[in-house]
């Protein structure tokens, strides 16, 4: 049996087990942030506290950035709201939440090593990663840019995270970006360059691309020859550069599928509970598998030492 069928079948078994674990966990705050901020701490057992608004409702938190331009060659200058990020799980500098970011360091560990062409098998592209989930709500959001955080503390690597979820924008409303120029505007500007729409943060090595502006050709424009071009372009010209994107649900939209098309490597986020077995497996099968595919089990209660994992490749 393939490790991703060994996680196939603990995940149900988690699935099944939800129920019994009701009576001794109260899920409510859990859940309710998931809504709230589309992500969730992967495979921990603690239960971060809700935040909710005048009504009792959970809120979405907005985190805010500087829209000063700050001049620094072409790029223009955000500021990561360190404080507003760490209070809903993220795992900026100083955040003291030694657990979170250790898990994310054996999650990054096999993703560098394949994107250096220092895996198994060589990886075409391998620098280019997919961070996707079968349906929305699971925590791909929060994965991608706690995994971009982490991989930006490496001494010999820079990221690049790019919103590709050209529809719900959600990592560009997290970060208050959602109005900046970004891949769309690369993609159906000629005069629009990657240059043009980097974002630089005060984490020296972590760099951001916006979804960019809205368009009902979104999908044509993800499997267009600029696309390819784009991608081509950042994969070869940034030898020491992972790219990460916050790719739409596999199972949602076709956007994700195009774009999965792309990547090098692509890692699926797992709701512990909450994706149907049937709906993972369809996911894998739409995916190529010559391609370095792993999955994250997110929100899950298990403690560490206890049935813990993460991700498989």
């Amino acid at each position: 049996m393939s490790s991703i069928e060994k996680a196939i079948e603990r995940l149900a078994k988690t699935k099944s087990d939800k129920s019994k674990a009701n009576d001794a966990i109260n899920p409510t705050g859990t859940e309710a942030r998931e809504k709230a901020v589309d992500s969730s701490k992967p495979a921990v057992h603690q239960t971060k506290p809700v935040m909710q608004d005048a009504g009792g409702q959970s809120a979405k938190p907005t985190i805010p950035t500087s829209k000063e331009s700050v001049k620094r060659g072409t790029a223009k200058k955000i500021q990561l709201d360190y404080e507003s990020l760490s209070r809903i799980g993220y795992i900026v500098p100083h955040a003291g939440n030694k657990q979170l970011s250790e898990e994310y360091r054996i999650i990054k560990r096999p993703i560098i090593m394949n994107a250096l062409g220092k895996g198994a098998a060589p990886i075409e592209h391998g620098n280019l990663v997919s961070i996707s989930s079968s349906l929305p709500s699971e925590g791909k959001t929060f994965t991608a840019l706690n995994l971009a955080l982490s991989i930006s503390t490496e001494l010999d690597s820079t990221v690049l995270l790019i919103d590709g979820d050209v529809l719900r924008y959600s990592l560009s409303k997290l970060l208050g970006i959602e109005d900046e120029k970004g891949l769309i505007d690369v993609l159906e500007d000629k005069n629009c360059t990657v240059g043009d729409v980097i974002l630089e943060t005060q984490i020296p090595k972590l760099k951001i691309i916006a979804a960019g502006k809205r368009s009902e050709k979104s999908t044509e424009l993800l499997a267009s020859k600029e696309m390819e071009e784009l991608l081509n372009e950042v994969a070869v010209r940034y030898q020491d550069r992972i790219i990460i994107f916050d790719s739409p649900p596999l199972l949602s939209t076709s956007e994700s599928i195009v774009l999965n098309q792309h990547m090098g490597q692509v890692l699926v986020v797992v709701e512990a509970g909450g994706t149907p077995v049937d709906a993972i497996k369809d996911t894998l099968s739409r995916l190529d598998s010559d391609k370095a595919i792993g999955l994250v089990l997110n929100k899950s209660r298990e403690s560490r030492g206890d049935n813990y994992y993460g991700t498989y490749y």
